[in-house]
């Protein structure tokens, strides 16, 4: 086609795009008050954020602290505090976090879980870390990641901490005695999908999860689950499968046979649906031993199965379905659970002959 066919044809196709136009006249906005309601939606959002993670953290602390013993060497001393500035908030979200929280360079205290360490010595929100234990906080950029190693060196278990920080514009000392914890740092997943998951080193909630989970007990099941994975090494029980049968596809691979991994992939898989009912068993004791309820538990399967059957099929449960057998299993190890509370017998699981975690 020629350039003058070629701009024939256009303007022909802009004529034809501007017949079918919009018949009313569009609304016109005053700049300012655009900029105004884009401050308003990015504090909405900021504020989700912020009641995300604090619900998280006043979910996950009291269970991190309870299953800390079956947790063997992935402990930490803890606090109960989540460390803030700025740069630890997403680009778009800093101007509403520097307006509503006054986050910038220093690290604040932003969220502090109740009965914890931090909250029993008369530490609040919106603190700002001046040092721990007479060592200067770190400030900037790269400061959270400063502040884990400093954290890591100074904060041990039992031993009398002493933060300081300025409220007001008045600085504060508060000694604290830390605790002991598990490891497994909880963290907040911008994905839409209703999903949790454990990788041997934290346990990841969504944003649908954190929707779709309403109830407090609902949303400390969930962390509870994922919790048990990790506690009792699923993660590392997997791996080690898979490496098994690898083997098998490192054979087939020297005699010119391309597996693409499925001896692996079988292993790893092995277990999948006894690893999945172990995680519900044990994730009713670490939520009866932090003292939470735990009647009527199962009920939150029975809802994930009937609203949401995709996600329990393809995502947070994949290998073990929403069966009756599992709620059958989750509500019989309640009537365990109070039959000890009951007697006063140790709350502790059941393990099979010959064996402890």
């Amino acid at each position: 086609m020629d350039r003058s066919a070629y701009t024939l044809v256009l303007m022909f196709v802009l004529v034809g795009l501007t017949a079918c136009s919009p018949a009313t006249k569009r609304v016109q906005i005053n700049e300012a008050l655009i900029e105004v309601e884009a401050q308003k939606q990015s504090d909405i959002a900021l504020q989700s954020l912020i009641h995300h993670h604090d619900r998280l953290l006043r979910i996950s602390y009291p269970l991190l602290v309870t299953a800390q013993p079956y947790c063997e060497d992935d402990t930490r001393a803890s606090i109960g505090v989540q460390f803030s500035n700025k740069y630890s908030i997403p680009d778009d979200l800093q101007d509403a976090a520097q307006r509503k929280y006054d986050l910038g360079d220093p690290i604040q205290l932003l969220l502090i879980a109740p009965d914890s360490a931090a909250d029993v010595s008369g530490l609040q929100p919106g603190d700002v870390l001046v040092s721990i234990n007479g060592i200067g906080s770190p400030v900037g950029e790269d400061a959270l990641e400063d502040l884990h190693d400093l954290i890591a060196k100074e904060i041990k278990s039992e031993t009398v901490t002493t933060l300081t920080i300025k409220r007001e514009g008045v600085m504060q000392s508060f000694p604290l005695t830390p605790v002991r914890s598990c490891n497994y740092p909880v963290v907040l997943s911008g994905a839409d999908e209703v999903n949790a998951s454990a990788d041997g080193d934290r346990i990841i909630i969504t944003k649908g999860m954190m929707r779709f989970a309403t109830g407090d007990q609902e949303l400390s099941l969930v962390v509870a689950h994922e919790l048990a994975h990790n506690a009792m090494g699923h993660i590392r029980a997997k791996t080690t499968n898979y490496l098994l049968g690898s083997v098998f596809d490192i054979a087939a691979a020297a005699y010119g046979v391309d597996t693409q991994g499925l001896f692996g992939n079988i292993a790893a898989g092995m277990y999948s649906q006894d690893f999945e009912a172990e995680a519900d068993y044990v994730a009713l004791y670490f939520m009866a031993q932090a003292e939470l309820d735990i009647e009527g538990a199962a009920n939150f399967w029975r809802r994930m199965a009937a609203e949401h059957p995709g996600s329990i099929r393809t995502n947070h449960a994949a290998s073990h379905p929403a069966t009756p057998e599992r709620f059958l299993a989750i509500e019989q190890t309640v009537v365990e659970i109070e039959a000890k509370l009951s007697s006063g017998a140790g709350l502790v699981p059941e393990y099979k002959q010959g064996r402890e975690k």
